[in-house]
């Protein structure tokens, strides 16, 4: 997971710290093929400059995504997304690679260099599934990204484009994952912070004693720029931390979260600096979920919790944004965040 500690800028502005595996096991849809929610990311990507687009375009963004894919999915089926703003139906409709079976993940499946506006604003988009074989359309998922701009280095002759992540910052999951490298099931949080990669120091606490600790490598000091329009998570597995005992091939600390019951903190240092707090109960059989996930239906094995936001490193984002846009303007359900602590 290690990442440089300097980073050259990014061709566009969603920005992760790390790629997260698709888990080995994903919820299956209800009702035939689903999105997992939290899996979906929405990018206002820069032209290539490719021969598509005229020299009057280059100034401009074109749409892309990445989401994970719950199957089954038949054979002749086609994942397309469409995208339209104000004016504008459909202004951009393109295909994404689409794998037979049950989950896969489609990695920056992006527009054509014809497609590109200098719109800024609500931007409605939706993922279809349509099958040349047995017919048939269907939207598996639908939202409202908002797109910024800002003045680039280069200067206002030459803005950049974003989309806006804050909704993203109050909520966080819980998960066991598999890592191949260890070829065991570990303990892992997620959680999202504004800015570019940063690195990340966690650590799990149990009845106040600290237990074991996740580190990301990235950016610290004058290089962490917690204000810059980019937004990143940081995937913390702690490993050594257990839900079921390993037995005699377990890696150290050996820690059984069924075996021990109870309440929960992982504090997390963005930077250097304090930053997260993420609080949750434990059950006798080393299970943490809270039913807001289900009653989202997330599409994912995570536990969806809130994460309380420590310190002022990042003084510009939107504190309410999760109300009415998280997941793309699907609110949700059940779910109430923790109000950040400053310092």
């Amino acid at each position: 997971m290690a990442l440089t500690a300097r980073y050259p800028r990014l061709a566009w502005f969603v920005v992760v710290v790390c790629a997260v595996a698709l888990p080995a096991h994903v919820a299956k849809g209800e009702d035939g093929p689903s999105i997992a929610k939290d899996s979906v990311k929405v990018l206002a990507a820069q032209i290539s400059g490719s021969e598509d687009a005229p020299k009057e375009k280059q100034l401009q963004w074109k749409p892309g995504i990445s989401f994970n894919v719950n199957g089954p999915i038949a054979d002749g089926s086609q994942l397309y997304l469409v995208f339209s703003y104000p004016g504008h139906k459909d202004f951009a409709k393109f295909n994404c690679k689409t794998s037979e079976g049950e989950a896969f993940k489609v990695e920056e499946c992006l527009a054509s260099d014809k497609m590109t506006t200098d719109y800024t604003g609500p931007v409605d988009f939706a993922i279809h599934l349509k099958s040349e074989l047995q017919g048939g359309d269907k939207t598996l998922f639908s939202g409202k990204a908002n797109v910024g701009k800002f003045v680039g280095p280069a200067g206002p002759q030459y803005p950049e484009f974003y989309v806006d992540e804050d909704w993203r910052i109050p909520i966080g999951y819980l998960s066991y994952e598999y890592s191949d490298g260890h070829r065991a099931s570990f303990f892992t949080t997620t959680f999202w912070y504004r800015g570019n990669p940063a690195a990340v120091n966690a650590h799990l606490f149990y009845k106040g004693k600290d237990i074991a600790k996740c580190q990301v490598s990235g950016n610290e000091g004058s290089d962490f720029k917690p204000n810059s329009y980019q937004w990143g998570f940081a995937n913390c597995q702690f490993i050594g931390v257990y839900k079921d005992d390993p037995g005699d091939e377990g890696y150290d600390p050996k820690f059984v979260i069924s075996k021990n019951p109870g309440e929960y903190e992982v504090k997390a240092m963005v930077a250097g600096k304090l930053a997260r707090s993420i609080k949750f109960t434990v059950k006798p059989d080393g299970s943490f979920e809270n039913g807001i996930a289900e009653s989202n239906k997330l599409g994912s094995k995570k536990t969806m919790v809130p994460v309380q936001v420590l310190g002022n490193q990042t003084t510009k984002w939107d504190q309410d944004a999760w109300k009415t846009r998280a997941f793309y303007g699907n609110p949700l359900t059940g779910f109430t965040a923790v109000a950040p602590a400053g310092k």
